[in-house]
């Protein structure tokens, strides 16, 4: 069975992903700096080892280079909008210079496949449902760093790098850290809801989003792994559907037992207002169709956070 290295495998995507595959018995090398993951979240298993640290750490990458690396996945770098507008030069260490750290470390170990988690922020603000061809105008030092790896990822292809790009849209569902009030809208609006019974949102309810439950991005990432039809190619991750953001708030009303209140203040700097994806792509290359709605997801995600609370 081949080796593979899961970078972020103690965050909320890494850590769901990391207990899959060893289900599946990959043997698996976890490399995260608990910056933001939980090392609640690390299995005790005999196929997983874990190494604490960031992607630009030389000397860790060096002691992992034993294992004989055949994949690449990923997921680790900073993935808050509004925290790269208050610190580029973060955003810019933790996912650009990561990357290309990440895609030396896979041609001196002579790997076979990198996927990385980029993101619908990539394309910036879209009028339409975007395809991976669009083009791509991000607005964020966030969207910047991400699209600058895709290029950079491109570019490592001409030195013989099989990669696969995954644009993420917006992934939730049971795992989500409720602490972190900066990055992943639902988990934003619920925390502020069963915590305080009250929700602030930053920005227009027109806004628009495109919501993916954690299980289906999973089932991706599965159908990627060993799959040379991926190699070199771009896919949206996302559900498909456009949803208002008043639409979400509705959806969610109608899920809790108590009214909440709701107050509006400004915008997050340089957020998108809208975008949502054509997955069709997905469907055709992988003959994989998202299948858990919103509301459905939003059902799994509550039950998940009050079977936690006993």
């Amino acid at each position: 069975m081949k080796t593979i290295l899961i970078t972020g495998c103690a965050g909320f995507i890494g850590s769901a992903l990391t207990n899959f595959l060893l289900d599946q018995n990959y043997k698996l090398i976890g490399l995260d700096d608990l910056s933001t993951g939980s090392k609640k979240n690390l299995p005790k298993n005999r196929n997983f080892k874990f190494f604490k640290g960031n992607c630009n750490n030389l000397k860790i990458l060096k002691k992992i280079k034993k294992y004989k690396i055949s994949i690449i996945i990923h997921l680790a770098g900073q993935s808050s909008g509004e925290k790269s507008f208050f610190n580029p030069l973060n955003d810019f260490e933790r996912n650009l210079l990561s990357t290309v750290n990440l895609l030396n470390f896979y041609l001196e170990n002579k790997s076979k496949h990198f996927i990385y988690a980029s993101s619908m922020s990539v394309y910036g603000n879209v009028n339409k449902q975007v395809k991976e061809n669009n083009k791509c105008n991000p607005i964020s030092f966030y969207g910047l760093a991400k699209f600058s790896s895709e290029k950079y990822i491109e570019m490592f292809a001409k030195k013989k790098v099989n990669y696969t790009i995954l644009r993420l849209f917006n992934v939730y569902g049971a795992g989500q850290n409720l602490n972190n009030l900066q990055q992943g809208m639902v988990r934003i609006y619920l925390t502020q809801i069963l915590k305080k019974k009250k929700l602030n949102i930053k920005g227009s309810l027109l806004r628009y989003r495109d919501f993916i439950y954690i299980s289906d991005v999973i089932n991706v990432i599965k159908k990627i792994i060993n799959n040379k039809k991926c190699y070199n190619k771009i896919f949206n991750v996302g559900y498909g559907k456009k949803y208002k953001i008043s639409k979400l708030i509705q959806t969610i009303q109608k899920k809790i037992p108590f009214k909440f209140n709701i107050k509006q203040t400004f915008g997050t700097p340089l957020d998108q207002f809208g975008i949502y994806s054509n997955n069709s792509k997905l469907k055709k290359v992988l003959r994989y169709n998202p299948s858990i709605d919103l509301s459905e997801g939003l059902d799994k995600f509550i039950k998940h956070l009050k079977n936690n609370e006993k």
